[in-house]
This record gives C-alpha cells, sequence and structure tokens, in this order.
C-alpha cells in the first residue's frame, strides 16, 4: 500500500509539472502586455520597459522558465501585479472562502445525490425513477453560469429572499479567526451574523453543487443496480434477510465505490470550476481573486493558482486511491501491482 501512494504521488508531480509548464507558456501567448496593463496611464515608454525589466519579461523565456521553476520549488510564487503582495499570502487569504463554498457544495451533493441514487435504483422503472433520471439530465446539461443569473435575478432580486451576494452584508464587522465566516460567528458568540452567513453560502453552494449532484445521483444508481444484482446480494436475499438490511449493508456499502472516487475528484473540481460562480455571487476567493487576474494578465496569480489546484489534485486522487483500496480489499492487489 505504501508502495502504490508512493509511485501515485510521483506520478502525480510529473502531471502537475506537465501542467504548471503548459500553464506557463499559454498564459504568455494571449495577447496583452502585463507590463502596460501594470503602468498607470500617464506612464511613458521608458517606465514601462522598466516594469517590465522588474517583472523579468524581458529577458528570454528559458532563463523566465528556469527561474519560475526555482522559485516554486522554494514555495515562492511571486508577487502579483495587481494587489502587490506575494501571490502564496493572497491565495491563502482567499482559500478559506473558497473552501467553505467548495465544501457547501460537497454537502448538498452527500446528503441529497446519495439517498436519490440508492432509492432510483431500488425503485427502478417506477414513477421516482423516471423522475429522478430526468431531472439529472436536466441538472447535467443546463449552463451553471445561466443558471447562477438566473437564479440571483429571482431569489435575491425579484423575490428579496435571498442577498445579492457577498458572504455577509456590507457593514458586518467579524474577527477573523479562521477565515470561515460560519465558524468565526460561532466562535465570536453571534449566531445572528452565522446565520446571514449562511444565507449568504446557501444559493451559490445550490448552484455549485447541481451539476455534480446530477452526475453523483445517476452514477450511484447505477452502481446500486450492478450490486444488486450481483451474486452475494442474491444469497444475502436467499438467507431471509430484510430488504432494508440488504440495500444498507450489501447494497449501499459496495456501490459506494465510484462514488467516492468521484467525491475525490469532485473537490477539487469544485475548487478549480468556482471562478464563474465567485464572480456572478461577488464571492471574496481564490475564483474571484483568479477571475480578475486574468482579466489584467497578472502572470503569478494564473501560475500559483493552477499550481495549487494542481498539487490539490495530486494529493486527492493519491488519498482516494488509498481510500478506495481500504474499503474495497479486492483491488489491494491490483493496486500493490501484484497477481489478484
Amino acid at each position: 500500500m505504501l508502495r502504490f501512494g508512493l509511485n501515485r504521488f510521483a506520478s502525480g508531480l510529473v502531471t502537475a509539472w506537465a501542467v504548471v509548464t503548459a500553464t506557463f507558456f499559454l498564459v504568455r501567448l494571449v495577447p496583452g502586455d502585463p507590463a502596460s496593463a501594470m503602468a498607470p496611464p500617464t506612464a511613458t515608454p521608458a517606465q514601462v520597459d522598466q516594469i517590465r525589466n522588474y517583472l523579468g519579461l524581458a529577458d528570454p523565456w528559458w532563463l523566465q522558465y528556469v527561474t519560475f521553476l526555482n522559485h516554486v520549488v522554494h514555495l515562492d510564487l511571486g508577487t502579483s501585479i495587481r494587489t502587490n503582495q506575494p501571490v502564496l499570502s493572497d491565495l491563502l487569504e482567499r482559500f478559506p472562502a473558497t473552501i467553505e463554498l467548495a465544501a457547501a457544495a460537497m454537502l448538498l451533493e452527500v446528503l441529497i445525490a446519495i439517498p436519490i441514487g440508492t432509492i432510483a435504483a431500488v425503485r427502478r422503472n417506477q414513477m421516482f425513477d423516471h423522475v429522478s433520471r430526468f431531472a439529472s439530465l436536466v441538472g447535467v446539461g443546463i449552463p451553471v453560469f445561466w443558471l447562477a443569473l438566473m437564479s440571483l435575478w429571482l431569489f435575491a432580486y425579484k423575490l428579496g429572499v435571498l442577498p445579492l451576494g457577498g458572504r455577509l452584508d456590507i457593514g458586518t464587522e467579524l474577527p477573523r479567526h479562521t477565515g470561515f465566516t460560519v465558524i468565526d460567528a460561532l466562535i465570536d458568540g453571534r449566531p445572528d451574523i452565522a446565520g446571514s452567513a449562511l444565507q449568504h453560502l446557501l444559493l451559490p453552494a445550490v448552484i455549485l453543487a447541481i451539476p455534480s449532484m446530477a452526475f453523483w445521483t445517476r452514477l450511484m444508481r447505477g452502481s446500486m443496480l450492478e450490486v444488486l444484482g450481483s451474486d452475494h446480494v442474491r444469497t444475502a436475499r436467499a438467507k431471509g434477510l430484510t430488504s432494508r438490511r440488504v440495500v444498507v449493508r450489501h447494497g449501499v456499502r459496495n456501490a459506494l465505490n465510484p462514488v467516492i472516487t468521484s467525491l475525490g475528484l469532485d473537490l477539487v473540481a469544485l475548487l478549480s470550476g468556482v471562478i464563474f460562480i465567485e464572480n456572478v455571487f461577488a464571492w471574496p476567493g481564490v475564483g474571484n481573486y483568479i477571475f480578475g487576474s486574468i482579466q489584467t494578465r497578472d502572470y503569478p496569480v494564473v501560475q500559483g493558482s493552477v499550481i495549487l489546484i494542481t498539487l490539490l489534485y495530486v494529493f486527492v486522487n493519491t488519498v482516494v486511491d488509498v481510500v478506495q483500496a481500504v474499503l474495497d480489499p479486492r483491488i489491494r492487489p491490483n493496486l500493490q501491482g501484484q497477481p489478484a
């Protein structure tokens, strides 16, 4: 198991290097000059050149690349052109907001998709199954950005039942303990602020969760149908076990394997897919930070964000493989490179 984990981590690092390298070059192929974007409108060409030299953009591409990799190894992601702050500090400051949003979305997915997929499999070809399959098909196909705008217009602007955006009401002051507004409000003994934070969190979390929720529902249904038709489930039924016990003990546990794999990877997908959601709902997280940085061609921020998300993907993917092997002993020999 240890050998397998190390091998997976090593291959993940190679993948991370490839992605970071591709990002380094692709960012520089985008039209525009970050030195001109950073310079004030009244800057002279000489001042723009001075900024370009300061950023190292006047160096040959290979020297920029070697310097960049050297900085990455030392956890130096550079300085943001927009904020003039270290990129790593900016990302860490905004990361709790993104984690809070992604965790809320994942919690909704787990609480809704897994039970619906399980019930749909147990009630195959019944009304509940037909409705859930249609809803999941719509959820997978609907454009999230459009859905976010429409939901914001309906629930926040038209009905006024939810906030327009942000993490807290304007003017609300809350000491930063952990960076998670709900937790910080509870630590500070302010349940009213915690309730307000949950109201701000609800709509973006639901919109972010819908595509994955639809996918998980279909995945759990298919996995459950396969498990319920297996020999060991038929044997359990023949022994006289109740249908509920068969489904919960022998069905759900084995059907969760592909879902667990999807869960781990979906966390990274949520973290990397919040850019549009955070922009629509003015959520002050990493996604909103990246979106603004792309617009201003802030090289260090774009590259640093890719590195952070890629390394997170490598770590989560390795952990998911190990957890899957622990839950399903049948695949351990294959993971360890031994004959099954």
